[in-house]
């Protein structure tokens, strides 16, 4: 009977010290696989950063506006006169919806004109190149002529 016992004995000791040797295994798995996620966590919160500011600019751009407003708005950042082409290009870094539109000027024409009939802009036509000029409304004088710290801008 003693023998038995002390069988026992040697395998439940066996046994204890195998599950130790499985506990620090997984305990050293576990710690691993914390610090892969606490680096995760971290990168993730970097690219939320980076996103943030792509997502909400610091001149207050909307991208919930019309696509009139979002012109309108391109227009007065610049803070010159703008050519459909300048627009364009603008917005596309802007607007990942333009970039799938097959003809982007065509798209955006019938938004300038009715942004053009609303009288949010207003076209210059420049001598000597083809298209008109966009500008503000507070951009031109009441003889319907470009200011000339405007006209200097598109040179």
């Amino acid at each position: 009977m003693d023998k038995n016992i002390q069988k026992e004995t040697f395998h439940l000791e066996f046994t204890i010290k195998k599950l130790k040797k499985k506990l620090e295994d997984k305990q050293k798995e576990l710690n691993e696989v914390t610090l892969q996620l606490n680096q995760a966590l971290s990168e993730n919160e970097k690219l939320k950063r980076k996103l943030s500011k792509h997502e909400k600019p610091k001149d207050a751009y909307d991208y919930s506006w019309s696509w009139i407003s979002k012109i309108v708005f391109t227009v007065a950042q610049a803070n010159k006169p703008l050519r459909s082409a300048e627009i364009i290009s603008v917005l596309r870094v802007r607007e990942p919806d333009l970039n799938h539109k097959v003809s982007k000027e065509k798209f955006l024409s019938a938004f300038l004109n009715v942004a053009m009939q609303h009288e949010r802009l207003i076209p210059y036509k420049l001598k000597g190149v083809r298209g008109n000029y966009y500008c503000l409304p507070e951009w031109i004088s009441e003889e319907s002529e470009l200011l000339p710290e405007m006209r200097t801008k598109i040179y």
